[in-house]
């Protein structure tokens, strides 16, 4: 952009706006001035001496048009943009800039958007702002789908000559530019894209219109601004005192006028043609343009299109030269008219050192004057410039711009990306040329800019083009920001079109649009031109709405502006509807009113909220107004109660809650709430008391004043305090007179006149004014002031409140009182109303968001507040150091009060509600989960009530002993909590900061949460205000004094040794991701570079821990990648080491990103290095169980390698049995081929690592062959490599494992002596687990158990778990046998195995593992008949089941039958039980024990199921279901097969075996099964449940009935010992039956 302008400027153009995608530059002679010489008449042998333009002159004009077009297409028409940080990266030069190279190989000039800044320039400002739109139309698929990448449209607009409404017609030349992406399809990289220029010129007339306004009558002209400025604020700060600078802010804040120029006519008309004519890298120029063109020296070749002439840049025409289609345009060729020019040799020189870095120009320089830029100005005036300000010339500018750039040290206000709503008007097809086309467009205009000063909008642009006449305007530019700035718009909007419709402006239509859009200094430090711009995609949008006929006279929006604005206005749905630039339709809507519908206006109420919305929480808070209330309903005595509070705290929800309190006790409320887009809305505030006031008023609680009805104006010296208030003597200086001159004090015999008026003829109306029957509103107050003994005659005094009553006439009387009059009479009806409303129902007015209430309406409070002893006023408001509510203190020093400050619920109060909303099974929260909720919510209590019922439904979060814990240690709702943004708030406030403040928290939100002075201090500019004396206590007094929001708060730091070091940390979270959110890309990576070279600069081994982060954290925002791909290394090893596993995962995940998007990082990296990266990510995935994740890294581990994972059933056949020959080798003849090469050792060694972890991997998901290759593989390269370590035992255990479960006992013994005699006396855990599952396949439970505690020890450093895997696998044994042993809850130290389980998978993020902790819960609650315990367990179940592995569905679906079997839900269980016989088959031999509780449980659910009759488990006459039982439990029996630790099922397996007798009435032959396994269990008596529970059901189904009562007893017996309901297991009459009381054939 910034040598766009120097080339238009060199060759004499003037940049008159940015258009879009269009640059608009004009080549006009100077005939304003003649005086003035130019080069235009140096060429033209003499001065002008007529007002036209010569021939000669149009052709000069012409030539310069054409050479600089010739030159932006040589210099500029192939300009590539980076897309990504890592394609910048690629291509940024030594120096940091970037190098942007053509498509065809042609190396074309740099340059940045931003011209002569440094690299901290925003990413967005160096692309091409003006790209998007012509992108559409040559390739729709690249730039347009790049969301992130909003400021591709760009709107730029200028500062230009003062001069008011003149109007000149004449020739001139104009050059159209239009940027787009190139066609050529060579362009193969997908991150980058080539844009090119279209060009188009035209010659003929042109009117130069400036409009606006320059002195506005509606406010005086400030006499303070100062007579001299300069361009630097530092400059000025030494000349200007601090009273002249605030001068300076208010003038440059105040609306003094606002002036824009724009250019028209056919030359302007005729350019959308040309330009369309001309594709990417070509000019096109128009016919009136070739004939003067036609016999100048130019030489340029042309091709006819249409009626157009299309000139190409050079390198497109080399490939054409010969071509029939190109001609030369022109007899001499521009290089031999140089060629005789005197002056050749002094400029050769030049040129030649230029063109020497520049190939493709110096090919091209025969043929084109191409020359440096520098040396030649157009204009030398401009380097004596007088200090004397014109402050007209501040009118081109809209006052956002003037008042940041006053505050910018540099002249160049921080680029910044801004919500904002855009509103575009377009005046239709309005001819500003013609003087009635002008008229209208002025009278348009200026009604515009008032209604945008008023509404604190600025208006960007007037522009007019071939499509008409069109204003820009935005809401939301610093300083004047709000929290919804679509309201204001839509305010603006609807008075607009009512004015325009009125004024009968032709065909207007109007459009809103809200989004972000990127706001700069384009381009910052060019000494010619410098535009405040905005740009985006917002912008855009809101000019296509303008082209659809629904749109005319009237306003449209986006959805969008649509929900920011929300309930506040009427609506019309357009539907859907297609526009250009975007793939998917647009929902459109119709603004056709502000305020709710209906022909009644509705007040707001209260009971418009949920009534059983239970109000919990402030309640020290509530006791201090109910005892308020309680003392007012007492003796009323003017009582005022404040409720103050930041946003969010709850503050209408507490007015909610007390109001419900004051209406049970019968009092009548009123309630109303400001808004800020209301604030300059006079009696916006009274407006819905008043509603309210005469509902009360109408209905039969009030009745009517019997008394005869005094004229309130018949003596003036009794009453006047009455009717005026305190306020009521008004000196002759302070009157305001209507139209008439007419003073309410001047004339009292006319007050007398209107009083005996009124009174006289009350009845009849119609003399005093025109009341419509249909105007409920006007009956409504007629009937009002009737019942309170008022004159009907003071109606027309209410029109100012309601605009429904525009159609009530002036009465005679009142059309003659000027505003003041009607203000104080208005006043003093309305409190004399509410005065006697309140002597017969107790009344109170509850007032809302006082902060932005209008001055009259708060004028009516305070006297009602005064006069009115027995109301009572409630008052909501924010805090009084924030917004400006000091009339609060006023109220105050009348009658009682009360202020009561809110700040957010505390802790308990937040747990309460949270508590609430789960009931039962949750008895505490985690403190992490309410402090987040308070973070979020600020304490709102409606948002945590909202919460919490959010919570209820979280998967990630679980129930660990009663108490509500987050499944991560990332737990974040920040995608729960809907609108629940703070940010507009805070963008607002901050607009309002100091400007040197300002930069101290943009620099400060890229820290992290805690930081210091001394980090900012690292960064900050050297010119920033606060930071300009090295003294640490001015600089935090300062901050003290600038820090107006209470943004900062320091934090208390007792750990640092340095008690002098203050720490900071943002008052609220969200304020740090406003500021951060609305700086540049660019500056963002400028900042962040800056903060990670600074603490790269600090670290050492003593703070390498703390400070290895934060260097990752900063580099992670720039673009170099080299930095982060080695810090991410280095602290992701770090994570490992501190066995801080999700973290270590993320850094990992990272680094894995960055290769795989940059092949040539890649290739350097290495495969070793990166198998390195992969088998770690890989085994951080695997320790946490989550394993597909683990696989696919690992596979690749193995790929980078050279030694994949086989893909095909013959590539694994073969390698498994290679393998299996291979060790039987080893086992008999020895190790022959042994790795000693160190490449090759390198990699076995990593190849031995894979394996362990992929057999961790298979050891749970039950891939026999898979688990069996890991281990025959990974032994096998043990011993190759000769390793005795950790590794090989593992290895050999597990090959005994797997030994031990094929029946091959001798090779399992012979594996496990082996790997006991290479461990020795160091505990590997891996080892010690595999043994302990032997001993417990054997059934030697003990021994397992204390191997089992050997290796939990193993793992356990100082508390902290080194191995996840082994850690788990021995903790689910012990607590899968302490569960069927019964003794679970008796034995504290497996308790807290299992609770510190709990914690590493919840720190982990292991989600699995959450589900063996459920299964463990719900199966030791079942055995213990604490069925009430198990509902979180069962709801974390219900949600992962169907995401879970088929070995977890096997235990999931088995626990949960016979939880819904005991509960009693029967119908769950059965489809729980169909569910578990459809996984089943999945299920093969494993080692993994998990399935296990799902077997036994299924078989004790289908025992309980069997025995409750109105459960048909079974039909003897349906073949077809006793085929599925019979199937089912087939699958059951063959399931406790797959399993292979037999001595510890044995007891369910013959339950399972006798099941389809029992359950078909063949008790005989069941018993018969159940007694044979008596003599064959051998162990059963260390199992003491699964015993007792097997005698219980001997018991029940045995034959005589002296072996019912002797298994009966004996099963009680031992369920007693270990203190288990024995009622809910045993026989309750073994003597006469069997299961549940069915007869037995035998009795005693």
């Amino acid at each position: 952009m910034g040598e766009c302008i120097q080339i238009i400027e060199f060759y004499g153009g003037d940049v008159v706006k940015f258009l879009g995608d269009a640059v608009l530059v004009s080549f006009q002679p100077n005939l304003a001035d003649p005086s003035v010489s130019s080069e235009a008449e140096s060429e033209i042998d003499g001065p002008i001496t007529s007002r036209e333009t010569s021939k000669r002159q149009k052709s000069v004009l012409v030539r310069r048009a054409v050479e600089c077009g010739q030159q932006l297409l040589a210099r500029l028409s192939h300009y590539r943009v980076y897309l990504t940080a890592e394609e910048r990266t690629k291509h940024r030069t030594a120096s940091g800039e970037i190098d942007r190279q053509q498509t065809r190989g042609v190396k074309t000039q740099r340059f940045f958007l931003f011209d002569g800044q440094s690299s901290s320039s925003n990413e967005d400002q160096r692309r091409p702002s003006s790209s998007t739109v012509a992108t559409r139309h040559a390739n729709p698929d690249s730039i347009d789908d790049l969301p992130e990448y909003p400021d591709e449209y760009s709107m730029a607009f200028d500062i230009w000559s003062c001069l008011p409404f003149m109007r000149r017609k004449n020739h001139n030349d104009r050059v159209y530019r239009r940027s787009s992406v190139s066609s050529d399809s060579s362009n193969t990289n997908k991150n980058a894209i080539d844009l090119e220029l279209h060009i188009a010129v035209s010659c003929g007339d042109v009117t130069n219109v400036i409009i606006g306004e320059m002195n506005p009558e509606s406010r005086p002209r400030s006499s303070r601004f100062p007579a001299t400025t300069n361009d630097r604020k530092s400059k000025r700060m030494s000349k200007i005192s601090a009273d002249e600078i605030d001068a300076m802010d208010s003038y440059f804040m105040e609306y003094n006028g606002r002036l824009e120029y724009a250019i028209s006519g056919p030359a302007v008309e005729s350019l959308e043609d040309a330009l369309n004519a001309a594709k990417a890298g070509e000019m096109s120029i128009t016919p009136e343009i070739y004939s003067l063109v036609l016999n100048q020296p130019l030489d340029v070749t042309y091709e006819k299109r249409k009626q157009f002439f299309i000139v190409k840049s050079r390198d497109s025409d080399d490939g054409r030269k010969g071509s029939g289609g190109n001609k030369g345009l022109g007899h001499h060729h521009h290089h031999h008219h140089h060629h005789h020019h005197p002056s050749i040799s002094s400029v050769s020189t030049p040129n030649a050192s230029y063109l020497s870095s520049w190939p493709e120009l110096k090919r091209q320089a025969s043929k084109l004057n191409i020359e440096p830029l520098v040396p030649r100005i157009r204009n030398t005036n401009y380097f004596e410039l007088s200090n004397e300000s014109n402050a007209n010339y501040y009118k081109y500018v809209n006052r956002s711009a003037l008042y940041r750039l006053q505050h910018s040290p540099d002249g160049n206000f921080p680029a910044q990306f801004r919500d904002v709503t855009i509103m575009f008007v377009s005046l239709g097809k309005l001819n500003v040329a013609s003087p009635e086309g002008l008229e209208i467009a002025q009278k348009a205009t200026v009604h515009a800019m008032q209604l945008f000063v008023k509404y604190e909008g600025m208006l960007q642009q007037f522009a007019v083009d071939d499509k008409g006449a069109t204003l820009l305007a935005v809401f939301g530019l610093p300083p004047l920001s709000h929290e919804r700035e679509a309201v204001f718009a839509a305010k603006a909007a609807i008075e607009l079109r009512d004015a325009y419709r009125h004024m009968q402006v032709p065909d207007f239509a109007i459009a809103l649009s809200t989004g972000i859009i990127f706001n700069a200094v384009l381009p910052q430090g060019n000494p010619y031109r410098r535009d405040p711009s905005i740009s985006g995609d917002t912008i855009i949008l809101a000019v296509r709405l303008l082209k659809f006929p629904f749109s005319k006279k009237n306003v449209v929006c986006d959805a969008a502006t649509r929900h920011q604005i929300g309930g506040l206005c009427e609506f019309e749905d357009m539907g859907e509807n297609f526009v250009k630039g975007k793939v998917k339709p647009v929902q459109i809507y119709e603004i056709q009113k502000f305020g709710q519908s209906g022909s009644k206006p509705k007040r707001i109420s209260l009971h418009n909220y949920e009534n059983n919305a239970d109000f919990i929480g402030y309640k020290l808070e509530m006791a201090i107004a109910t005892k308020l209330i309680v003392d007012w309903n007492e003796a009323q005595n003017h009582h005022m109660l404040v409720i103050s509070g930041p946003s969010g705290v709850g503050k209408s929800f507490f007015c909610h809650a007390l109001n419900k309190s004051i209406t049970a006790q019968g009092v009548l409320t009123c309630w109303s709430s400001s808004t800020e887009v209301e604030k300059s809305s006079k009696y916006y505030l009274m407006k819905n008391l008043l509603l309210a006031l005469f509902e009360i008023i109408d209905s039969d609680k009030v009745p009517a004043n019997t008394k005869r009805r005094m004229s309130y104006l018949n003596t003036m010296g009794g009453s006047s305090n009455h009717l005026m208030g305190p306020h009521s003597p008004v000196s002759a200086g302070d009157r305001t007179s209507s139209g008439s001159s007419f003073s309410i004090l001047s004339n009292r015999e006319w007050l007398r006149r209107i009083a005996s008026y009124s009174s006289a003829t009350r009845s009849i109306t119609g003399s005093g004014h025109n009341l419509d029957g249909s105007n409920e509103m006007a009956e409504l107050i007629t009937q009002c002031l009737q019942k309170c003994g008022e004159q009907e005659s003071l109606l027309p005094l209410f029109k100012v409140a309601f605009a429904s009553m525009n159609d009530v006439e002036e009465n005679k009387y009142t059309s003659r009182l000027d505003g003041r009059a009607r203000d104080i009479l208005l006043s003093a009806v309305i409190t004399r109303m509410v005065r006697y409303a309140s002597e017969h129902v107790g009344l109170v007015l509850i007032c809302d968001d006082v902060q932005w209430a209008d001055s009259a309406s708060i004028r009516v409070l305070q006297q009602i507040h005064e006069q009115c002893q027995r109301v009572m006023i409630i008052m909501a408001t924010r805090p009084i150091r924030d917004y400006n509510v000091t009339f609060i203190k006023n109220f105050c020093q009348s009658g009682s009060h009360e202020e009561i400050a809110l700040n957010g619920l505390g802790a308990d109060e937040i747990g309460e509600i949270i508590l609430q909303a789960f009931k039962s099974g949750v008895k505490r929260v985690s403190p992490q989960i309410v402090r987040v909720v308070q973070k979020r919510t600020a304490g709102n209590p409606l948002y945590v009530k909202n919460m919490a019922i959010i919570l209820k439904d979280f998967n990630h979060v679980t129930v660990v002993d009663g108490e509500l814990v987050p499944s991560s240690n990332e737990f974040d709702l920040a995608d729960l909590l809907g609108n629940f943004d703070y940010g507009r708030i805070i963008k607002m406030q901050f607009d309002r900061l100091d400007a040197s403040f300002q930069e101290i928290l943009t620099v400060a939100s890229c820290l992290d949460q805690y930081f210091t002075l001394y980090e900012i201090e690292a960064v900050i500019s050297h010119n920033n205000a606060i930071f300009k004396e090295n003294d640490m206590e001015k600089i935090k007094t300062r901050i003290r004094n600038y820090d107006v929001y209470q943004f900062l708060q320091n934090v208390e730091t007792p750990n640092l040794q340095e008690s002098e070091i203050t720490v900071y940390t943002f008052s609220h979270i969200t304020i740090p991701k406003a500021i951060y959110d609305i700086m540049a890309y660019e500056s963002r990576i400028s900042l962040h570079q800056l903060f990670a070279r600074y603490y790269e600069s600090q670290l050492n081994r003593e703070n390498y821990p703390d400070l290895l982060g934060k260097v990752v954290r900063h580099y992670m925002e720039t673009d170099a990648l080299g930095k982060q791909l080695f810090y991410l290394e280095q602290l992701a090893d770090l994570n490992i080491k501190s066995y801080l596993l999700p973290e270590a995962t993320d850094n990992l995940k990272k680094i894995v990103e960055i290769l795989d998007k940059n092949d040539n990082i890649a290739i350097q990296f290495g495969r070793v290095h990166h198998s390195d990266i992969y088998r770690r990510l890989g085994m951080c995935y695997t320790m946490r169980t989550r394993l597909n994740e683990g696989e696919r890294y690992l596979f690749l581990a193995l790929d980078a390698l050279g030694e994949p994972w086989p893909r095909s059933e013959l590539e694994f056949m073969y390698k498994f049995w290679t393998n299996r020959a291979a060790q039987y080798q080893h086992r008999r003849w020895g190790t022959w081929n042994k790795y000693t090469k160190a490449p090759k050792k390198l990699v076995w060694k990593r190849i031995v690592e894979i394996m362990a972890q992929l057999s961790n991997i298979y050891f749970y998901t039950g891939k026999g062959r898979a688990f069996v290759y890991t281990c025959l593989l990974g032994l096998n390269a043990c011993e190759r490599l000769n390793e005795d370590g950790p590794n090989y035992t593992l290895f050999l255990a597990r090959n005994s494992l797997l030994c031990w479960i094929n029946d091959q006992k001798e090779h399992s013994i012979f594996y496990i002596t082996k790997a006991l005699r290479h461990m020795e006396e160091k505990n590997d855990p891996g080892t010690l687990t595999i043994c302990a599952f032997l001993c417990f396949a054997a059934g030697k439970f003990n021994n397992a158990r204390d191997l089992l505690y050997q290796s939990i020890q193993a793992v356990r450093t100082l508390g902290v778990i080194t191995d996840c895997q082994s850690f788990y696998r021995s903790v689910g044994l012990v607590i899968t046998m302490r569960i069927f042993e019964g003794r679970l809850d008796s034995s504290p130290e497996d308790m807290m195995l299992l609770k510190q389980m709990a914690d590493t998978a919840h720190s982990n993020g292991d989600y699995e593992a959450e589900i063996w902790l459920g299964v463990y819960n719900i199966g030791n609650a079942i055995i213990m008949d604490r069925l009430r315990d198990c509902e979180p367990f069962v709801s974390l179940l219900e949600t992962h089941v169907k995401q879970a592995a088929d070995y977890n569905k096997i235990a999931i679906h088995g626990t949960l039958v016979c939880y819904y079997a005991r509960s009693p839900n029967y119908e769950y269980a059965r489809r729980h039980l169909r569910s578990l016989v459809n996984s089943l088959p999945a299920l093969t031999v494993t080692p993994n024990i998990f399935p296990i509780f799902g077997l036994i449980f299924a078989t004790m659910g289908l025992y309980r199921l069997i025995e409750y009759e109105q459960v048909d488990l079974v039909s003897a006459d349906d073949a077809r279901n006793y085929d599925r039982f019979n199937l089912g439990v087939a699958r059951i029996n063959h399931a406790f097969q797959q399993v292979k630790f037999w001595e510890f099922t044995q007891p369910c397996l013959y339950l399972a075996r006798a099941l389809p007798y029992i359950s078909t009435g063949r008790t005989v032959e069941g018993y018969l099964v159940l007694r044979h396994g008596v003599h064959e269990m051998h162990f059963i008596q260390e199992i003491r449940f699964l015993k007792a529970y097997y005698w219980a059901n001997l018991g029940k189904y045995a034959f005589t009935p002296s072996d019912r009562i002797e298994w009966t007893d004996r099963a009680r017996a031992d369920l007693d010992s270990l203190e288990i309901p024995a009622h809910i297991y045993c026989n309750p009459d073994p003597a006469n039956c069997y299961s549940r009381g069915k007869p037995a054939d035998l009795c005693a």
